[in-house]
């Protein structure tokens, strides 16, 4: 499966990472810590949600508490494994005795940290859990978004699907290169209305669905059933970012 990415001068790929822990002060903490040197962070206090929300989107790296009420930690793991999964996880815990950490090798865990810990060695071993999975960010390509086989080059002012060229307008290439510069965002119309429209096309109709479905016949290979431009039921539009 080809992950999504986002491409631009300058820029490195987001790393994605999913933290479920019970302590609402621990979990904050540590989402808190990893948003400040870069890191997207998905926090749950909930095994269950978590378990949902890991196979909804997209995530480089797990860290899963282990004593957890309802669902702990290396059942979350085992559940996510046998869905196919392999996204790398690290399990924290206040259990470091040698069989609690066998049970989370052998539910998938790829790395084990004992609490209390130093955030600098959580740091240091997600760090090297991403390498190990060839998830590290990776040298940038300039000015190009890349979501599956869909390509959009901003400096040439183009867009291909699978190698061939797509001609759009203006106004649906600025909508398109708007939702591919973030996947998985979902925008409200009125928020893409905002974004996108100026002076230049006061004489379009102010509905932003025409023009989703007109490029959707462009970019799709289904357009009843895209696989890019995905439709979020009572929000508006977004673009995929399982591909």
């Amino acid at each position: 499966m080809m992950t999504s990415a986002v491409v631009a001068e300058n820029e490195k790929a987001v790393r994605r990472l999913l933290i479920v822990d019970d302590d609402v002060s621990m979990l904050r903490l540590l989402a808190e810590y990893f948003r400040r040197l870069g890191y997207e962070v998905e926090d749950e206090e909930s095994a269950q949600r978590a378990f949902e929300h890991a196979l909804r989107s997209h995530f480089d790296c797990f860290i899963f508490d282990v004593a957890m009420p309802e669902m702990n930690g290396i059942e979350l793991l085992r559940r996510l494994r046998e869905r196919g999964l392999d996204t790398p996880a690290l399990f924290l815990t206040a259990h470091d005795a040698v069989e609690d950490k066998v049970a989370g090798f052998h539910a998938g865990a790829d790395d084990y940290l004992a609490k209390p810990f130093d955030p600098r060695e959580l740091e240091a071993r997600v760090e090297a859990l991403l390498r190990r999975a060839g998830r590290a960010p990776q040298p940038v390509v300039k000015n190009r978004i890349v979501i599956g086989d869909l390509v959009i080059d901003k400096r040439r002012h183009e867009v291909t699907v699978g190698g061939e060229r797509v001609d759009l307008t203006p106004l649906e290439f600025q909508i398109l290169e708007l939702l591919a510069s973030d996947p998985g965002r979902a925008w409200s119309r009125d928020d893409l209305l905002d974004a996108i429209w100026s002076t230049d096309y006061e004489g379009y109709q102010r509905n932003i669905d025409p023009h989703i479905n007109r490029l959707r016949k462009k970019i799709e290979a289904d357009p009843k059933n895209p696989r890019y431009l995905l439709t979020v039921r009572g929000v508006g539009y977004k673009i995929n970012d399982a591909l």
